[in-house]
C-alpha cells in the first residue's frame, strides 16, 4: 500500500449505518448493493465489497447517490413520520398529507384514542383503506373534513 493511500480517512461508523439504513428504506437488494459498491474501488485498487473497503469521501459519494435515488436523510436526529412513502405514484396521498392528517387526529379534543391504531380504523370507515399509507389523494379531504367533525 503507498503512502497516499494510508492517509486516507476510513469510513466511519456513523457513515456505515447511513449506508446501511438508507439501503433498507429505499429496499436495495444484496446484489444491487454489491453492484453499487463494485463502481468504488478499495485501496488495493480492486471493487469493494463492502462499506467498510470505502474511504470517508467514497462513502459521503455513495450517500449522496442514495440521496438522488430517494433516501432522506434524517432531520433533525429523527426521520419524518411517512416520508418512506415519499417516491410513490401520486396517486397516493403524500407524506405531508399523512402527517397533517396525523397531526390533525391527535390534536383534536373529539379523538379519545389517539393511536395509530385507532386512526387507521376510523380511515377505513371513512375510505375503505387499511391503513393510512394506502390512503389516496382524492380522500384526504374527506378524512380531514370527517376528522373536524368528530
Amino acid at each position: 500500500m503507498s503512502s497516499e493511500q494510508k492517509n486516507i480517512n476510513p469510513v466511519s461508523n456513523a457513515q456505515k449505518a447511513k449506508i446501511h439504513i438508507a439501503i433498507q428504506q429505499l429496499n436495495i437488494s444484496d446484489q444491487q448493493y454489491r453492484d453499487i459498491l463494485s463502481g468504488f474501488n478499495n485501496p488495493d485498487g480492486k471493487p469493494c465489497n463492502s462499506c467498510t473497503e470505502l474511504n470517508y469521501d467514497q462513502a459521503e459519494t455513495l450517500l449522496r447517490l442514495f440521496e438522488k435515488i430517494g433516501w432522506k436523510k434524517k432531520r433533525k436526529g429523527q426521520f419524518l413520520k411517512y416520508e418512506i412513502f415519499a417516491n410513490r405514484d401520486s396517486k397516493f396521498a403524500t407524506p405531508k398529507q399523512m402527517r397533517g392528517i396525523d397531526a390533525l387526529w391527535n390534536t383534536s379534543p373529539n379523538v379519545r384514542e389517539k393511536t395509530d391504531e385507532a386512526m387507521n380504523k376510523f380511515i377505513k370507515r371513512i375510505t375503505g383503506v387499511d391503513h393510512i399509507s394506502f390512503l389516496l389523494a382524492a380522500d384526504v379531504h374527506r378524512v380531514i373534513k370527517a376528522i373536524k367533525q368528530l
